[in-house]
């Protein structure tokens, strides 16, 4: 491309670059100086870019692929995609993940905030890692209810506690089971004041930070006795590969709609959808056509990922989604 350019030209790009990337002045005083406006003088660094007088170098650290990033953002659609380099085991991989989630947070939240926060190991594993630099006055209310037979740091209100504490925010617990027994008890439960307050919050947010999960009989739905494992295969026989907030959806994206879904405490793909950023964190080798499935269904905004889940879900894509 420079050998293109004439002498004057050449001459002319070369300076406004040297003005503006060495002397780093701003463009209102290029144009001052050379006698043009500002949009010709953002023309000119454009195309001093595209003919090669300058040449960017990105100093990529070990591990970082940014462009495995891009085409999954581009992909899905997404806002922002953060994938963590792979590791061998799924604790370390699980702790990346978790470190790049919560870096997100720390650069991303503002004092007013509200963030919806689900159930999950991998969600369950970001407050170890978060420590923003400053207080943030931000409410973190868990989107989803319960369960006494899953650990402490899987719940959506001790997930939000520990968040709280790290920033000094606030956390809104919902007290309430994920999946009750029938449609009536959820019925009831819903005319509690402190239940709707806590959901309503959550459908509010800012933001939510979830995970995805997948449909093997060990996934988190039916570790905490929220299904069974009969209730799974059902599932799985209907298409579902993979929830947020146990709501289920196929590869394509389709919500599945089973009896267990009028017995589920949380909030709806539907009110997912109006939160102005989702952020999903997800990590495990089963997960790929869970990721799939979720992103083809339009919730997610932001999703940070490992690099053995983040390719697999584009090569499945590029092969029709499956």
């Amino acid at each position: 491309m420079l050998a293109e350019l004439s002498r004057d030209e050449h001459e002319l790009l070369a300076r406004i670059a040297h003005r503006s990337f060495i002397d780093r002045r701003t463009q209102g005083e290029i144009a001052s100086e050379f006698g043009m406006s500002r949009p010709k003088v953002q023309r000119l660094l454009d195309r001093a870019r595209s003919a090669g007088v300058v040449e960017i170098h990105i100093d990529v650290p070990p591990g970082l692929d940014l462009d495995l990033e891009s085409r999954l953002a581009e992909t899905f659609h997404l806002t922002e995609s953060v994938v963590s380099p792979s590791h061998p085991d799924a604790e370390s991989q699980r702790g990346a993940v978790a470190r790049n989630a919560a870096r997100y947070l720390e650069r991303s939240l503002r004092d007013g905030d509200v963030v919806a926060i689900s159930h999950g190991r991998d969600t369950g594993a970001v407050p170890h890692y978060f420590h923003p630099a400053a207080p943030i006055d931000c409410v973190f209310a868990s989107a989803m209810g319960g369960s006494s037979r899953i650990d402490v740091p899987t719940n959506p209100n001790e997930i939000s506690q520990a968040l709280a504490e790290r920033c000094g925010g606030r956390a809104q617990s919902l007290y309430a089971p994920a999946h009750v027994q029938s449609p009536s008890v959820r019925r009831g439960l819903l005319q509690h004041e402190a239940v709707t307050q806590t959901l309503q919050m959550a459908a509010g947010a800012d933001m939510a930070l979830v995970g995805i999960g997948g449909t093997d009989d060990g996934c988190t739905m039916v570790r905490s006795g929220c299904l069974t494992i009969e209730e799974m295969g059902r599932l799985r026989s209907e298409g579902a590969v993979g929830d947020v907030l146990g709501n289920y959806v196929d590869v394509h994206g389709e919500h599945i709609k089973s009896p267990h879904s009028r017995r589920l405490i949380g909030l709806s793909i539907d009110q997912l959808r109006q939160i102005e950023t989702v952020v999903a964190v997800v990590s495990g080798d089963e997960k790929p056509l869970s990721i799939l499935g979720v992103l083809h269904a339009g919730i997610v905004d932001v999703l940070i990922v490992d690099e053995r889940n983040a390719k697999a879900v584009l090569d499945m894509a590029s092969n029709g989604g499956t």
